[in-house]
């Protein structure tokens, strides 16, 4: 009779514990559910949104490239105000993009706004003041500026495709992610009703056997043990958090981050740092942790040049230790066999209730420096072309000039050779000189007619040419550097070789660049003998072949490769166009320039024109 009202009222009690459990796990579900869609969402609507800024800026980009192109070919004030237009619209566009979003990986649109805007800013500073001597509407730096343009469209059209890649990367890992933490939070919830409705039923078996007092003071136990667990839990759950956010911050720099104490010990590091230490000294596998960073940091350089860079960063990292100064950046040198490297050190100081911190960060910054020098060979090798485009114009106005006198000469001979005719009483010998100093005035006059047909800036239409004569003027032009350094020059000419219709001055160039190359290469080379042979054939019925071979050094071989890149050169002070024009000329010719697999102390280089073209 006593157990039944002391049952009931305390089932009562277990039923409804049990079904606000079952509550609760069902609204933790439905928040769960709510919250994954909404991180999705999230990720959609900023992947979008990235995608929108790259995408509008290529447009931009495309719009500069487009009126440029129109502003070359028809300088009006129209393409010209069109071309404003576009570059402001494009940096218009770069101020508009976000360069930030709120997930790591979304980097594509920081990456083309850092990449597109010093070009618009070059392009934009070339049309507008100019470049040397020229001015912002030469042809000349109109020319530049489409070719950084062009050059640098790859490298866009790049990021927006690895934009796109890391996108889709992105969805599908967050979703599988989400997806997968939304099932086992789902199953959790259940394993929990689960679990509640047992212990219900466990409570109710217990109840009815114990009297409503001790029933109450269970309870009030078991809430008084969970209140404590919790807060336990909680304490450590949340001094977990902190550090794996800590962790998980620092891991997602790309620099080398490493975190000291105001005596300088390190406390903690990043995964990059970690493989920076331990890369070089496996002494520091945990990346040095309780050690003091100078004798860490000490220990990652191996040459000289790079520990005297980082004893230098060393005293300025101490200065700020020693709150002498806020923070430092120091960029050094760490070059390393036939790797050039560069290296950045930063600290910043921040405080917290354990006190004063300092964060020291090391960078790698050898590809920004290559970056800068290779801008400064470019700079340099545009100064050196203008300089030749000088000194060409210059050379054919001598040659005018000279062309003058010469012809004087040549005439007064013929004066002389007449009155000489009608003088049967001149002695041979005066009339054989008189006949000479006429033919070497002539020859210097054709010399200097060849030399103004190849420094001229326009050329000829392509017309029926003897290619052997076109040898011997050629090496008329650089006879005198032959002799000069020892080479003697042989001609193995085919006879009753057809005309091809050519350029005539382009492939005197392309000679010339050959011919000049062999005497360079075997003077340089200190070759024992000099030979250059230049030989004319037929190769088969619509190929005329033309082979330059000396008996220099040759070609090591790790130039093969960019052989006949632009700016790629082994002479002191060359250009490195030379192979990459005449290529150009040749296959502009329908024809093709190659080295010829030969044996040691022999280079040959042969190059085919057709015989007839459509």
């Amino acid at each position: 009779m006593n157990d039944k009202p002391l049952s009931s009222p305390t089932n009562s009690w277990s039923v409804g514990i049990g079904i606000l459990l079952i509550l609760f796990g069902l609204g933790i579900a439905a928040y769960a559910y709510d919250s994954t869609t909404q991180i999705r969402e999230a990720l959609a609507e900023e992947i979008l949104e990235q995608q929108h800024d790259v995408s509008a800026l290529i447009q931009e980009y495309d719009g500069v490239m487009l009126a440029l192109e129109r502003k070359r070919f028809s300088s009006t004030p129209e393409n010209r105000e069109a071309f404003t237009s576009a570059i402001h619209s494009a940096q218009n566009q770069l101020e508009l993009m976000r360069s930030h979003y709120s997930f790591a990986r979304l980097d594509g649109a920081a990456k083309a706004h850092s990449y597109v805007k010093p070009i618009l800013e070059d392009i934009q500073q070339w049309t507008s003041q100019g470049i040397y001597d020229f001015s912002g509407e030469n042809k000349f730096v109109l020319d530049v500026a489409a070719e950084r343009l062009q050059e640098r469209y790859p490298v866009i059209r790049d990021i927006t495709l690895e934009t796109d890649a890391v996108a889709t990367e992105l969805i599908s890992q967050q979703t599988d992610s989400l997806e997968r933490f939304r099932d086992s939070l789902l199953l959790l919830i259940a394993s929990f009703v689960i679990l509640a409705l047992a212990l219900a039923a466990t409570l109710i078996r217990q109840r009815n056997l114990q009297t409503r007092l001790a029933a109450e003071q269970e309870l009030v136990a078991h809430r008084l043990i969970d209140a404590e667990t919790r807060g336990r839990q909680q304490a450590e759950e949340a001094q977990q958090g902190s550090e794996q956010f800590l962790r998980a911050t620092l891991n997602s720099l790309h620099s080398d981050i490493a975190i000291l104490d105001k005596d300088g010990i390190i406390t903690a590091v990043n995964t990059p740092w970690r493989k920076f230490v331990s890369g070089t000294n496996t002494q520091y596998k945990d990346g040095g942790v309780g050690h003091h960073y100078e004798t860490v940091f000490k220990a990652t350089a191996i040459t000289e040049l790079e520990r005297d860079g980082v004893s230098a960063a060393s005293k300025q990292i101490s200065e700020v230790l020693n709150n002498t100064r806020d923070s430092m950046f120091y960029e050094y040198p760490c070059h390393r066999d036939t790797k050039r490297q560069w290296s950045l050190v930063s600290v910043s100081i921040f405080n917290t209730e354990d006190g004063r911190h300092a964060v020291l960060a090391h960078e790698d910054v050898s590809e920004r420096k290559r970056l800068e020098e290779r801008d400064r060979r470019l700079r340099a090798e545009l100064a050196h072309v203008s300089r030749l485009t000088t000194a060409g114009e210059l050379a054919s106005g001598l040659a005018h000039e000279l062309n003058q006198p010469l012809t004087a000469i040549t005439h007064n001979c013929d004066a002389v050779m007449s009155s000489i005719d009608a003088d049967s009483e001149v002695g041979t010998e005066l009339v054989e000189t008189v006949h000479d100093i006429s033919e070497q005035a002539q020859r210097a006059g054709s010399i200097i007619r060849s030399m103004r047909q190849l420094v001229r800036k326009d050329t000829a239409d392509k017309a029926p040419t003897d290619l052997n004569k076109l040898v011997r003027e050629t090496v008329r032009l650089t006879a005198p550097e032959a002799r000069e350094k020892g080479v003697n020059v042989t001609l193995l000419l085919a006879e009753n070789l057809p005309w091809p219709v050519c350029d005539p001055v382009q492939i005197q160039q392309v000679l010339v660049n050959l011919e000049r190359n062999s005497v360079e290469a075997m003077w340089q080379g200190n070759s024992t003998v000099r030979e250059l042979s230049i030989e004319t054939s037929l190769s088969g019925s619509k190929w005329i072949e033309v082979c330059v071979s000396d008996t220099g050094p040759g070609i090591e071989p790790e130039f093969f490769s960019n052989l006949y890149t632009a700016f790629q050169t082994t002479k002191d002070g060359g250009m490195g166009l030379g192979l990459s024009i005449s290529r150009t000329i040749v296959e502009e010719h329908g024809g093709r320039l190659w080295l010829e697999p030969s044996a040691e102390g022999v280079t040959i280089f042969k190059f085919t024109i057709p015989t007839e073209q459509e």
